[in-house]
């Protein structure tokens, strides 16, 4: 080829508010005409959401955009035979909502770099560029959570330290029994659920996809006496986040298995950062 382009980069990872460095370097064998260089940051919020099936199927899309930049690095004019670099740094927006793929829902950032030749085909580079919450500013609204279950019978009551984790952390909370009287419980235990909504073009859809659950010893339980437990995180969860047309969100339940009743349950929405 007469000419190629490529961008090196330290890393396609970031967090926002994180600046971005890199350098676009151009090899050419011949002169080549050019209406200019330049690097364009996109970043998306796609839903989409399909009724019916077969021929009688319709899918329902929706978009925003959340960061759509273009840096020039060159102007126009010929590009002599050589090889050329350069450099360019910008900010991914301390709005930015992470990196996402879901069942009906995707937040994807895209890194294009674009050599425009007049009268034929561009030459172009591009990748993904994975986005993260910054970390210290998850824990910046952070506060204790006490919740607890209703209803005039058996009552969990459960306190959090706080109302943000991250992916890897164990959640810890203190539990409490009260009002158990005769009841017989055969089991108490967490459980983490993570869901998606989406919204598209007037179409919802509401997905459960993550669910743990950990028992809790019963040597540990003693009523009206609150003891701790601890519940872990796992490294692959995806963040919590709220967009345009889309959210993830978490709730922890704190169950008790009642024999011949219904479960008493205590819940709470809390937010989780990978």
């Amino acid at each position: 080829m007469p000419r190629e382009i490529a961008v090196e980069l330290p890393r396609v990872a970031y967090y926002t508010g994180e600046v971005i460095e890199g350098t676009v370097v151009i090899e050419t064998t011949r002169e080549v005409s050019s209406r200019g260089l330049y690097v364009d940051f996109k970043g998306t919020e796609d839903t989409e959401i399909t009724r019916g099936s077969g021929k009688n199927s319709h899918t329902y899309r929706s978009s925003a955009m959340i960061v759509q930049w273009r840096l020039p690095l060159r102007g126009e004019g010929p590009l002599p035979a050589g090889t050329y670099r350069f450099p360019f740094r910008f900010q991914i927006p301390l709005h930015a909502l992470p990196s996402y793929a879901g069942r009906h829902a995707n937040v994807k950032y895209i890194l294009t770099a674009r050599l425009d030749v007049p009268l034929w085909v561009d030459t172009v580079w591009s990748t993904e560029i994975f986005v993260f919450y910054d970390r210290p500013s998850v824990r910046t609204y952070a506060q204790p959570v006490r919740f607890r279950s209703g209803g005039e019978g058996p009552e969990v009551y459960v306190e959090l330290d706080g109302d943000r984790f991250f992916a890897r952390e164990l959640i810890g909370c203190r539990i409490t029994l009260n009002r158990t009287g005769n009841a017989r419980i055969r089991r108490v235990y967490t459980r983490l659920i993570g869901g998606e909504w989406a919204r598209a073009d007037g179409q919802q859809e509401t997905t459960e996809t993550y669910r743990t659950e950990v028992a809790v010893p019963m040597d540990q339980i003693r009523v009206g006496v609150p003891f701790t437990f601890e519940i872990p995180i796992p490294a692959d969860v995806a963040s919590s986040y709220r967009g345009t047309y889309s959210y993830y969100s978490y709730a922890l339940h704190v169950g008790l298995d009642i024999a011949w009743g219904f479960d008493i349950i205590a819940q709470t929405p809390i937010v989780i950062v990978r």
